[in-house]
């Protein structure tokens, strides 16, 4: 006789949502007249979730579904006129088989076998007694079942199993009434961060465009959000334990149009808000638009640092300059936009018009005002040769060293060049063939125009006084 899989039928009739509670009001979605989502760069959001509530005099118990699985529980709010909060319970352990099993553990359940040749049904009475890998064991009668064919029946559902994450509040009001109540609470699992994109011409003007990246990894979607991100470092006191409902994470993508955001300025922090309602899906990455500028003035530089030691005889050959590209976030800039912080990826016109990857960088929070420095990589065309050219002891604290650096430029362009020398403390510039300028106490540089297809040697010599 073949056998058929196991599966599981539940008769839900006599689910109760809660323990304690046998009369639950349950407060769907469907019940929602606003939404309003404040989502942090640490990983935070904070939802204003908005419900229509039909409230019965005295005392009763309100189940508010479609939480999210990482709320917060010491952050939810309930507000509602003339209501009182007596207990509140967030429900996240939610209904899945391995649940159902594991709190059925020691109950009496039903099992079915269905005969497949003459469709007769067997129905019997079965203590469960354990659920490993997957499979039931029975007690039928006096005989312990490891492989029952066929299927289990639970009569109810354990205590305190949601099929959603929920809130549920046990309130009191002293008269009937239909009104509105606002749930907010903090969650973990959203998050946000900006990405941008840089096109670069041939004459050093570059067009930008960000995105916002948002992330919802928790069990809930929420629909018709109207959203505010929030740009800024927050201080978060961790606590030492987490503990999260199960879930299976696969992760889809959305692209949204221009959203049209506004942007002020809070305190410390920066706040974006989009102009329209958007949905975040359970396991959804979302990318909206944030902002773009044209014809933005930019200008890339080429820096060698600290190649040579003061203390060192050992020549340095064939080293490669870090290429920066710099521009000035400022209205006359045609920018003068706080920029969170973000991904910033750089992309180049090549002679026929189509446009090469030359690098990315990471920027932090930047206000309007401020300079960009974007460190794309190292360039290929322009190498350094260095080389101390004598040293002398003068006594047990005093030395001079004398150096050379040459730099060749390949590009069929002249080149800016920045050269930084790292010195030990007493340093004196005794000689020089370009005038130098002083970083910090212990850093120079010199600002060095090198020809297309040319060479420039710089010389120094320096004193060190360590007295």
């Amino acid at each position: 006789m073949k056998k058929i899989n196991l599966f599981v039928a539940l008769l839900m009739g006599l689910y109760s949502v809660s323990a304690g509670a046998e009369n639950v009001q349950q407060i769907p979605v469907s019940y929602q007249k606003m939404l309003t989502m404040t989502i942090y760069n640490a990983g935070r959001a904070l939802v204003g979730d908005v419900r229509h509530v039909d409230f019965s005099t005295g005392r009763s118990s309100l189940s508010f579904e479609d939480i999210s699985n990482m709320v917060l529980p010491s952050s939810v709010l309930f507000k509602s006129d003339n209501v009182r909060v007596l207990e509140q319970n967030f429900n996240y352990d939610l209904l899945s088989l391995e649940n159902l099993m594991q709190k059925s553990i020691g109950q009496t359940v039903n099992v079915e076998y269905i005969n497949e040749a003459s469709g007769q049904v067997t129905n019997q009475t079965a203590q469960l007694l354990a659920y490993t890998n997957g499979k039931p064991i029975l007690k039928i009668g006096t005989k312990i079942e490891t492989n029952y064919p066929g299927r289990v029946v639970f009569n109810q559902i354990p205590e305190n199993l949601s099929a959603k994450p929920s809130l549920v509040f046990d309130v009191e009001i002293d008269k009937a009434v239909n009104q509105e109540v606002e749930i907010s609470y903090l969650t973990e699992g959203i998050s946000w961060s900006a990405d941008y994109v840089i096109e670069l011409d041939k004459n050093s003007l570059l067009d930008l465009n960000g995105l916002v990246t948002l992330t919802n990894n928790t069990a809930v979607s929420y629909k018709n959000a109207r959203l505010q991100l929030v740009a800024g470092d927050l201080n978060i006191v961790r606590p030492e334990t987490k503990v999260y409902g199960r879930r299976n994470m696969q992760t889809t993508w959305a692209l949204e149009e221009a959203a049209n955001v506004m942007q002020e300025s809070i305190g410390g922090y920066h706040l974006y808000r989009l102009a329209r309602p958007t949905d975040i899906l359970s396991n959804q990455t979302k990318q909206v638009s944030l902002l773009s500028a044209s014809g933005v003035n930019a200008i890339k530089t080429y820096q060698f640092e600290d190649i040579i030691s003061y203390f060192s005889a050992q020549d340095v050959e064939n080293l490669k300059p870090v290429m920066y590209l710099n521009f000035k976030n400022t209205k006359n800039n045609l920018l003068g936009k706080a920029l969170p912080k973000g991904v910033v990826r750089v992309y180049e016109k090549d002679s026929k018009g189509g446009l090469v990857f030359v690098g990315e960088d990471r920027i932090e929070h930047t206000a309007v005002g401020q300079d960009i420095h974007l460190r794309l990589g190292e360039d290929f065309d322009i190498t350094a040769h260095a080389k101390r050219l004598s040293f002398k002891e003068l006594d047990s604290k005093t030395s001079i060293a004398e150096f050379e650096v040459s730099i060749s430029n390949a590009k069929p362009i002249t080149q800016l060049i920045r050269y930084s020398q790292y010195l030990p403390d007493g340093w004196k510039i005794l000689s020089e063939n370009a005038k130098s300028q002083k970083e910090n106490s212990n850093k120079i540089f010199w600002d060095i125009s090198v020809p297309a297809e040319g060479n420039v040697i710089l010389n120094f010599k320096v004193r060190v006084d360590k007295r």
